[in-house]
């Protein structure tokens, strides 16, 4: 890693990676002052505090989804948060629950040397309850995005 950042601008840098809630907190700035768009609120979890069946619980230092508890998910009390923080420096913290994300899934870009090098599109199986994702190769125009928003509005009223 130290001989590829001698080449290649790499962000964060590797010994200042930050957090999923310090980038969240960035991600929230850009959303208000940049873009003026919409983004799920987020919280850190203080060990035993009651949390609303409408939030996400996720933890820090995931992968793929294995620390994500969606509303309904069982495993959502304290007992099972504080038997999954064995890597140290972890965080459970609290996530508005967006329902296209679960619908839909969402897209990772993955930038170096300001170019896109690839984008992933996570998606979660509702059956198996898992996450999974796949390398992005082909886009839908910003006209093709709006009609499958209009479409999937009608299939969920709660789009």
């Amino acid at each position: 890693m130290d001989r590829l950042r001698r080449t290649v601008l790499v962000w964060p840098p590797q010994n200042q990676s930050m957090s999923k809630l310090e980038l969240t907190k960035l991600l929230d700035l850009a959303a208000a002052n940049r873009t003026s768009s919409a983004r799920p609120k987020t919280r850190p979890l203080k060990e035993g505090e009651v949390f609303k069946d409408a939030m996400v619980l996720k933890r820090t230092h995931s992968d793929m989804g294995q620390h994500v508890l969606l509303p309904g998910d069982p495993r959502r009390e304290w007992d099972y948060l504080l038997s999954n923080t064995e890597v140290p420096g972890c965080h459970w913290f609290a996530q508005s629950y967006v329902e296209t994300l679960a619908i839909l899934g969402e897209w990772r870009v993955f930038i170096v040397g300001s170019q896109i090098v690839y984008v992933v599109h996570t998606v979660r199986n509702p059956t198996k309850k898992t996450w999974s994702w796949d390398v992005v190769t082909t886009y839908y125009s910003i006209r093709e995005l709006r009609y499958v928003t209009r479409t999937s509005a009608r299939k969920y009223p709660n789009f």
